[in-house]
This record gives structure tokens, sequence and C-alpha cells, in this order.
């Protein structure tokens, strides 16, 4: 060992190889390891309908809420013109001039 050469600084842990790789077992799986692509397709399938069915009863749900607000409007202006016009109706044979009745005291 050379006495010159200053000390070096090595890091306190260096990463070490703990497993030996054989070149064979980076092979590409057997197709009898491999997923079956029918059930893949099949689980993909499922997830899709889930989200799907949800978002279409989420918005059925608001599409149902905004038609039944817009005919609850109508339905209370209708109500509305319809007792409107009763009331004036009552009104005007309550408070129109008719003949006079005659007085059953005289």
């Amino acid at each position: 060992m050379n006495t010159n050469t200053p000390p070096r600084n090595l890091p306190r842990f260096l990463p070490t190889l703990t497993e030996v790789v054989h070149p064979s077992s980076l092979v590409k799986a057997t197709p009898s390891t491999q997923p079956d692509l029918e059930a893949t397709v099949s689980l993909v399938m499922e997830r899709v309908d889930r989200v799907i069915e949800r978002r279409i009863s989420d918005e059925a749900e608001a599409l149902i809420r905004s038609r039944m607000a817009e005919q609850l409007q109508l339905i209370s202006a209708g109500l509305r013109e319809e007792l409107e016009s009763v009331v004036r109706h009552a009104l005007s044979e309550v408070l129109a001039p008719g003949p006079s009745l005659p007085n059953p005291d005289q």
C-alpha cells in the first residue's frame, strides 16, 4: 500500500448482489403460465360495466331530478292560474250588484 495516497471516503453501505440471476430464468414465460385471455377480458369488462352502470345511474338521477323540477314548476304555475281564476269568479259573483232580495222583516 502506498502511504502517500489519501484515504478514500467510501459510503458506509455498499449495494451487493444477493441473488445470482441465470439467463435461462429471463426467458419469457411459457404460454401455459400466461393469464387466460378470456378470463382477463371478462375481469376487465366486469370492472368497466360497474363504472358504466354507476355513471349511467348518476346521470339518469340528475336528469330525472331536473325534469321533475321543471314539471313541478309548470304544475305549480298552472294551479296558481286556475286558483286565481276560481277566486276571481267567486268574488265577482259575491261583489257584483244584483237584484236585491226582499227583506222578510218588511
